[in-house]
């Protein structure tokens, strides 16, 4: 691991790192960098200038300082001369212009990044921090740089995905999402030019795999590839769950899934993707002769099919019966007379993957609602809706969003084995803040190290 600070005569590095919160944040962060694989000097011809690894740095510091573009990193790392120190610029020579950083991001292998991302998280697996039992998948808009974009802008093309922005000729158009209209309650549709970081998280919050594509990218073809990566990278066992919202509610993705990677897919249904039957209410559940949803009572496996089994909600909801002290709406016979059991539906349910997943049942309800740890990753990658570039190329657009989440791994990473607190793999703000007595000494064992 290559972390060397050359001491300056200018400040006391123990003395900083133990008594400012922001110098501690960052030195313990590149301590955790494991850039041994960057090339040490761009090749060719010029002057070496500085390591790669300065500028990896820099742009980690860009991301958890929320700094919007490059300009304005100079502009906070000459303000923190210590922080650019320990990005490993030189305090006696100006800071490289921005051209410099530029260059380093568009020209970086996005391989080498993602590489760092995985040997981190391997150590993260190895210390039972990351645990391989569920996946959350989700993707974010990312916003091009470009007039497009401007809502003030009145000429700005929302309409015609084949007249590209002259700048970002690798943007494309595609749904950002809708509102209700005051007037009618009608959805008013909005879409944008621009790109997609897709990821698969733990449920602890931490990326595992990600990949950046152009906003009309499938994201269900993404998913898959995704998925397979995890496979490759972190080989998870069979029996897993995979977590997503109905944008992956299709057949195809079901199938890869369970069928090919051995594993289970908790998505709910998408009415879009589900065809319409008056016997089944819009959750895909079936609806008993009084118009109620009926109540799920397992899996019944024969010799030839699998069926769900669905009984009188009656007879199985307390609350719900409350509700009929008179019984059955409808007076059906079957919840009066013999066994008094009440009516049954059952869905068959053999060789298909979507059907088969069990979102009736209370452990897919509680499961499922882990989905909401996805959100609250994006919200601490950037903007809760979306991330914004200032670039416009897309291999440096690509390597802005590996390293944004390389970013929040490193947090982690420092928190979980540095500082031995797991509960502040997710505080990327506050992790260094109000130490307990075993985390100063551990900052000590680093220092003394």
């Amino acid at each position: 691991m290559s972390f060397n600070i050359q001491l300056t005569l200018f400040y006391d590095l123990q003395y900083f790192i133990q008594t400012s919160p922001l110098h501690r944040k960052y030195y313990l962060i590149f301590k955790a960098l494991d850039d041994s694989d960057l090339q040490k000097f761009n090749t060719g011809i010029g002057r070496n200038g500085y390591p790669k690894h300065t500028f990896l740095r820099a742009f980690i510091v860009k991301q958890l300082e929320g700094i919007k573009s490059v300009p304005k990193l100079i502009e906070f790392l000459q303000n923190h001369p210590i922080i650019a120190n320990f990005c490993g610029f030189d305090h006696n020579k100006p800071l490289p212009d921005d051209s410099q950083f530029y260059r380093f991001l568009k020209k970086i292998k996005n391989s080498t990044l993602k590489n760092i991302v995985y040997s981190r998280n391997k150590k993260l697996i190895e210390k039972n921090i990351i645990n391989l039992d569920i996946f959350i998948m989700d993707s974010k808009p990312i916003l091009a740089s470009t007039k497009e974009n401007n809502p003030k802008n009145p000429r700005r093309n929302t309409t015609n995905k084949n007249k590209k922005p002259k700048r970002n000729p690798e943007a494309t158009l595609s749904y950002f999402s809708y509102q209700l209209s005051s007037k009618d309650n009608s959805k008013q549709f909005f879409f944008f030019w621009g790109f997609r970081t897709h990821v698969i998280i733990s449920k602890e919050g931490i990326p595992l795999v990600e990949k950046t594509m152009p906003n009309n990218a499938s994201e269900v073809q993404v998913a898959k590839s995704l998925i397979q990566e995890l496979k490759n990278i972190y080989h998870f066992k069979n029996k897993v769950i995979f977590i997503g919202d109905k944008g992956y509610d299709e057949k195809d993705l079901y199938d890869f899934i369970v069928k090919k990677m051995k594993a289970k897919a908790y998505i709910p249904l998408n009415k879009r993707n589900t065809k319409q039957d008056k016997r089944f209410s819009e959750k895909g559940i079936p609806l008993c002769q009084a118009n109620l949803e009926m109540a799920f009572n397992g899996m019944v496996k024969e010799k030839k099919r699998t069926r769900k089994k669905f009984r009188c909600p009656l007879k199985v909801n307390k609350k719900l019966k409350e509700k009929f002290p008179q019984g059955c709406p409808v007076n059906n016979p079957k919840f009066f007379e013999g066994k008094q059991y009440g009516c049954t539906s059952y869905l068959d349910v053999t060789n298909d993957a979507r059907a088969n997943v069990p979102r009736e049942s209370e452990h897919f309800k509680q499961t499922y609602k882990l989905r909401t740890e996805i959100e609250r990753y994006f919200s601490r990658l950037g903007d809760r809706e979306f991330e914004y570039t200032k670039h416009y190329n897309f291999k440096s657009i690509e390597n802005q969003m590996t390293i944004a989440h390389l970013s929040l791994v490193l947090v982690a990473y420092v928190a979980a084995i540095f500082l031995e607190n797991p509960q502040k793999i997710r505080s990327f703000s506050t992790f260094t803040l109000n130490l307990s007595e075993n985390e100063i000494d551990k900052i000590k064992e680093i220092l003394a190290a």
